[in-house]
């Protein structure tokens, strides 16, 4: 009888511990994202522990996606498993809204009067907004600015960045050296790849886009043909370097290892310069105006799956992850730019000698979107190279282009 007893008393107290593991796990947040460097992971600890400190009854559990993030976290919404909260980057977003899959933030901001959307950079909320309601809260940018290596441009004679597309030009030549006297060219001015990405601040520039308004590709344009045969030329006059030409990874390599004297890349290249390349003397600047100032900033917002048992605990951390607090916390760094304007004013980033230009591109940086399937990003990349690395024709490579990525146009 007592051995009976004993067992039902392990029995109980075992279903009473899996019990109370169900429950809490049900009453626990999941929180997942991807990891750029290991200081994104030690600084997303930091916040979530800053946070739980702040609300000790409330639960997250951090859950890291290293690889093919956007894939997984497809996959989890279309099998009802996603976390709570997680990244969707700018570019994609129009693909998530496409699907009622995501959570409406409205009434919860409506409802929390601390929250101040007014304090947001407006762009970046318009990233993630779909008929008047908001799908996702930025939690920081990050532009594209022109780094400058001080040394050679001193040695070039050259005092200050260019300011517009001719002295881009001019002083890409002026910087094309061949140092050893060996007749090969080892210092190039500029440093391109074919990406879009680096193209598009080009096309804004020249008053060009990807798309109109109403969605229709605009790739087929004298404004993009125009901007594609500005940055391409570059290469083909041999006054600009790609990576794989002189054997390395990326155009941040290229800079750093002193084989280009120009750089176009954004505040994630600051830790690397400082870490890796630690002998390059730089300046950062705006980007060369064009027939008018542009730049394209990237941003990823916190979003919520619309199935979602913990909604009123999902905003507790998501409006901290966002708010002031917790964005002074993420933005404290200085590797990514916070959207909210209040806070990159008491971080004092507004007259920073260098992230004054980060910030100082939010007045004409547009956040780059496409209305297009996915697929329509490897498409581009693939005209690119071909332009790039076998001399296709311009014009050709523009109007096939345009008849590949029109049929995969999202429907919203």
């Amino acid at each position: 009888m007592a051995k009976n007893k004993l067992i039902y008393i392990l029995l109980a107290s075992f279903l009473a511990l899996i019990t109370s593991c169900i429950k809490d796990k049900e009453n626990t947040i999941r929180f997942s994202s991807w990891q750029s460097n290991p200081s994104e992971k030690r600084l997303t600890d930091s916040l979530l522990h800053c946070f739980t400190e702040k609300y000790p009854k409330t639960k997250v559990k951090f859950e890291l996606i290293p690889g093919n993030y956007s894939e997984k976290i497809q996959l989890m919404l279309g099998t009802h498993s996603a976390p709570q909260i997680f990244y969707i980057k700018d570019w994609l977003a129009p693909s998530y809204l496409r699907y009622d899959v995501l959570q409406p933030l409205n009434e919860f901001i409506d409802k929390d009067t601390t929250f101040d959307l007014a304090d947001f950079y407006p762009q970046f909320l318009e990233a993630f907004t779909k008929n008047g309601k908001l799908y996702g809260i930025p939690k920081d940018f990050g532009p594209f600015v022109l780094f400058y290596n001080e040394e050679m441009f001193k040695a070039a004679g050259l005092s200050g960045p260019p300011k517009d597309w001719a002295e881009m030009e001019e002083f890409s030549r002026k910087l094309t050296k061949d140092t050893d006297g060996d007749g090969k060219i080892d210092q190039y001015g500029f440093v391109v790849e074919p990406s879009i990405d680096k193209l598009m601040p080009f096309v804004y520039q020249n008053l060009g886009s990807f798309q109109d308004k109403d969605g229709n590709l605009t790739v087929n344009t004298p404004e993009f043909k125009e901007a594609l045969e500005f940055y391409y030329g570059f290469y083909e006059k041999n006054i600009a370097t790609m990576p794989s030409q002189v054997s390395m990874n990326n155009t941040e390599e290229v800079f750093g290892r002193k084989r280009a004297a120009m750089l176009i890349s954004g505040g994630w290249f600051l830790p690397q310069l400082k870490d890796q390349f630690k002998d390059v003397r730089y300046k950062i600047a705006y980007l060369p105006k064009g027939k008018q100032m542009a730049t394209i900033a990237f941003t990823v917002s916190y979003s919520s799956a619309k199935e979602n048992h913990l909604k009123a605990e999902t905003w507790k951390l998501m409006s901290y992850l966002t708010g002031k607090e917790g964005m002074k916390v993420w933005t404290s760094t200085g590797i990514a730019m916070p959207t909210r304007k209040s806070v990159a004013i008491e971080l004092g980033y507004i007259d920073h000698p260098l992230y004054k230009y980060f910030m100082g591109s939010v007045a004409f940086a547009k956040v780059f979107q496409v209305d297009y399937n996915e697929r329509w990003y490897t498409i581009t990349q693939s005209a690119l190279q071909a332009v790039f690395y076998e001399k296709a024709d311009i014009q050709e490579t523009l109007e096939q282009m345009e008849s590949d990525i029109k049929p995969l146009r999202i429907i919203k």
